[in-house]
């Protein structure tokens, strides 16, 4: 039996160690600290309600506890730290100088550099980084102060390395929490950097060179606890500062002008209306109601009305105005003329990237601001070839009647035009007949723009699309695309919305538009606020729901950090198992394929990474053996828990780490397709030739096809075209056929491979043997279906199937028979051989007769 709590950290319910943290020392200041503590602690309109905070010891900072004044460190404790660079000591300012974030980051003790342990062989791996930054968990052991309200405002902080207590990820949020802006690059703007053990030497190298701070972990901390309310009082405050109060004045402006929006539209429906009423009294209007605005779906409601509008990706939907705004002088060119960025050659635009970013709605607002008429079709409802020649052929070449009746009040030559976008095209496969070839066709000859629009552009379906579509990527937009716009709707819905949780809910929901704003209509129902209290639960609510693609699963199971004891704790088996049950058909097959290709950072002491891949193997075949048990004739689908510990969570936790490159895809599914032709293909063999051998299928192929392939290929390499006679002589003796002789040379592997063997023989003789083998007659051991002669080289007879009764059709009604009931030549079931005679012309009125076949 297989002790699961061996291999996934603390068993359930158990009761985590707690980290002794060691509380800041209560310290004396001399006399010339004074002023230097008056300026952290002095606040003139608070001094008169509290006078105990006029001593000169600082009360101990305790966890979730607002605190009354920053901890003040020794100048001699600075100055012993960072001998490499020495911190100049700060002026003495008077007890009525505000605090800066530079007054508090000097007091900080720097980190000496040389003693960072540096990365080896560090690679920067995207993914890494990006699911580090995803991770939003907090170890439980971690005694972090509680900070003020946007106290690290204004500062640009760098994560580097690991942290001792803190994932990067939680560091990150927690830095975000508190108002500061998280690069992953180190610049001239970077603030302060917090350093890790394993930290990236060219990062120390660019902190060097550019004279930035570095401080470790209890640095940060103390940065938290020190820093005033919103920063305090330097330039980058408040600059930080103004700039949210211009976002704010931006929303609350955006929000007004929409309400005048919708004022607007209503009297103008209102005024309508009562127009008609007015010229028609007594006729009963069947208008249908509009749809209030309070009761439609907000991703409707708030969905862009102009390009400005749109969030993010305005290089894309530039490309795309520009392609369309020149479509028509580029038509009248032949689209021979590339122009400036190589737009100028392509009768349609394809538009790509994940869904829910807004890549239909860019469509639409492009053709809208350039006068066109839309004519929308999904790809999913006129799939085959048929559905889009009646759907979409007959409007490549026609005018807009709507653009046509309203040319005359505007001034656009664009009026009498429309632009075809077809939605989902990647939702066509192969097997609709002919309808993605057919669409790519259209994009080669159509005379209407056409704007094709999928998510996936890399699908080998998509092929027949390359260099026929100008090819336009939307990308995911980040946090600072979208503030502006969710903080408009939280202002005209009346809730509050932190602008420093945005990039959780970005997280949640994978940088998907539509999917934030669903997520902020749902939660609005409950809860009017949404800040750092609750995000994390709204977070891990939501996403929950949304399951992952194998690709994902694969990269979390293998990630390293889950498997650690801080890692376990925010991680939990049952959450490792969830993964599997996002997918539990590809989730083992990923893990198989990709398992072998990471570099493991969870190895115990002593153990290799080849006993770590060998371990990790058992416990895939433990896997299998219980599959079988699952997908046989017993059904044990109870089964499935234990099948995702040993087929996927177990095996990735033995080599999880970091991945060596890209994650693959299974190829498990393609050798699987093989291993069923080649079965296939063997059977046919040795049912060829089993009047001339005793042996099963098996057997055939151990014995028999090694010497049949001496046998049917060497004399052809060693004499040419003398051997052919032979050859084709030994085919016919076992019954077997041209093709066959093909298969038996794919048959080989191993040194017994045939591609290098052929390709010496002549290809005049391979003409020649061909030719002789399709002019002779040859043997075979059973007719084939339809056939009345064996099969030859000459002409062979098809069957006949047009007299053959369709179950399904209707049986006609029986005529009076007015012949002999023994005319065999009126029974349809009963077919004669016809005699070779000149058909006569029918007598004029005579029924026209058909001519029977065999």
């Amino acid at each position: 039996m297989v002790n699961i709590t061996d291999f996934f950290g603390k068993q359930k319910g158990a009761t985590p160690k707690r980290k002794v943290v060691k509380k800041p020392e209560v310290i004396d200041l001399d006399d010339d600290d004074d002023d230097i503590l008056g300026a952290i602690v002095d606040e003139p309109e608070e001094q008169e309600t509290k006078p105990a905070e006029t001593k000169k010891e600082i009360p101990v900072i305790e966890k979730k506890q607002l605190p009354t004044s920053p901890p003040v460190v020794e100048k001699k404790a600075i100055v012993a730290k960072e001998e490499a660079k020495p911190i100049a000591k700060p002026a003495t300012p008077k007890s009525n100088k505000p605090v800066t974030a530079q007054d508090v980051l000097d007091s900080i003790p720097s980190l000496d550099l040389n003693t960072v342990h540096v990365k080896e062989n560090a690679t920067f791996d995207f993914r890494q980084s990006k699911q580090q930054s995803n991770d939003s968990g907090m170890a439980m052991d971690v005694d972090i102060p509680e900070g003020q309200d946007n106290c690290l405002l204004g500062l640009t902080i760098v994560f580097t390395g690991t942290l001792p207590s803190i994932e990067r990820g939680a560091a990150e949020n927690l830095a975000k929490r508190y108002g500061a802006r998280v690069t992953k690059s180190i610049s001239k703007k970077t603030s302060v950097v917090v350093l890790g053990d394993e930290a990236g030497p060219k990062k120390l190298e660019k902190i060097k060179d550019l004279g930035i701070k570095a401080i470790d972990e209890e640095g940060f901390k103390q940065l938290i606890a020190g820093m005033p309310a919103d920063g305090g009082s330097g330039d980058a405050a408040e600059k930080a500062k103004q700039k949210l109060e211009e976002q704010e004045r931006e929303a609350i402006r955006q929000a007004e002008e929409m309400d005048r929006e919708e004022k607007q539209k209503k009297m103008a429906r209102e005024r309508e209306m009562a127009k008609l009423k007015k010229q028609n009294p007594n006729s009963i209007t069947t208008t249908r109601e509009p749809v209030r605005e309070q009761d439609k779906l907000w991703t409707v409601k708030y969905a862009p009305t102009s390009l400005q509008q749109v969030c993010g990706n305005k290089t894309s939907v530039n490309k795309l105005k520009t392609w369309l705004s020149n479509w028509e002088a580029n038509k009248s060119n032949g689209f021979k003329t590339p122009g400036r960025d190589g737009t100028g050659i392509y009768r349609a635009a394809m538009l790509y990237g994940p869904p829910g970013i807004g890549k239909t709605t860019a469509a639409h607002l492009v053709a809208k601001e350039l006068g066109y008429d839309v004519l929308e079709q999904n790809a999913s409802d006129v799939r085959s070839k048929s559905l889009l020649n009646g759907g979409v052929k007959n409007a490549l070449d026609n005018f807009s009647i709507v653009g046509l009746l309203q040319n005359d009040k505007t001034a656009n030559s664009n009026g009498t035009k429309f632009v075809i976008v077809m939605d989902e095209v990647d939702g066509m496969s192969g097997g609709d007949r002919g309808g993605v070839g057919q669409l790519a066709q259209f994009c080669r000859k159509t005379s209407t723009p056409l704007i094709l629009i999928c998510n996936e552009r890399t699908l080998p379906k998509m092929r027949p699309f390359d260099r026929v579509c100008l090819d336009i990527q939307f990308r995911r937009p980040d946090a600072n695309s979208i503030k502006a716009r969710l903080m408009t709707i939280a202002v005209r819905e009346k809730f509050k919305l932190d602008p420093n949780v945005i990039d959780k809910l970005v997280q949640a929901t994978r940088g998907d538009i539509r999917q934030i704003i669903n997520l902020l209509s749902t939660v609005s129902k409950t809860s009017k606020t949404i800040n750092h209290e609750n995000i994390s639960e709204i977070s891990a609510a939501w996403e929950k729901n949304i399951a992952l693609k194998p690709f994902d699963i694969a990269h979390r199971l293998l990630d390293g950090s889950i498997y650690t004891e801080l890692g376990s704790q925010r991680f939990s088996l049952n959450d490792k198992i969830m993964l599997y049950f996002d997918d539990f058909d590809f989730a083992p097959l990923m893990i198989q394929e990709n398992y072998i290709h990471t570099r493991p950072s969870v190895l115990k002491p002593g153990q290799s990474h080849l006993q770590a891949v060998a371990d990790a193997a058992e416990s895939i075949s433990q896997g299998d053996l219980v599959e079988r048990k699952i997908r046989s004739s017993e059904q044990l689908w109870g089964l499935l828990p234990l099948h995702a510990v040993l087929s996927s969570v177990r095996p990735a936790s033995k080599v999880a780490g970091q991945m060596a490159g890209r994650i693959n895809f299974t190829t498990w599914l393609g050798q699987n397709s093989k291993m069923g032709k080649y079965y296939r293909l063997l059977q046919e063999l040795q049912y060829h030739t089993r009047l001339s051998t005793s042996a099963n299928k098996f057997g055939f192929r151990m014995e028999y096809m090694p010497l049949l392939k001496k046998r049917l290929l060497n004399p052809l390499v060693k004499r040419g075209s003398d051997a052919i006679s032979d050859v084709i002589q030994l085919l016919d003796d076992y019954y077997l056929t041209k093709e066959d002789w093909d298969i038996i040379m794919e048959f080989m592997v191993g040194p017994d491979n045939t591609d290098a063997i052929i390709k010496k023989i002549p290809t005049a003789v391979k003409s020649a043997f061909t030719r002789k083998y399709n002019g002779m007659t040859h043997p075979v051991a059973i007719y084939r279906t339809g056939s009345s002669v064996p099969v030859s080289g000459g002409s062979r007879e098809t069957p006949d199937f047009e007299d053959v009764v369709d179950a399904d059709d209707a049986v006609p009604a029986a005529e009076e028979d007015t012949q002999d009931d023994n005319d065999l030549k009126k029974d349809k079931l009963i077919k004669q051989k016809a005699r070779p005679k000149k058909r006569a012309a029918p007598a004029k009125g005579a029924a026209k007769k058909k001519k029977q076949k065999v």
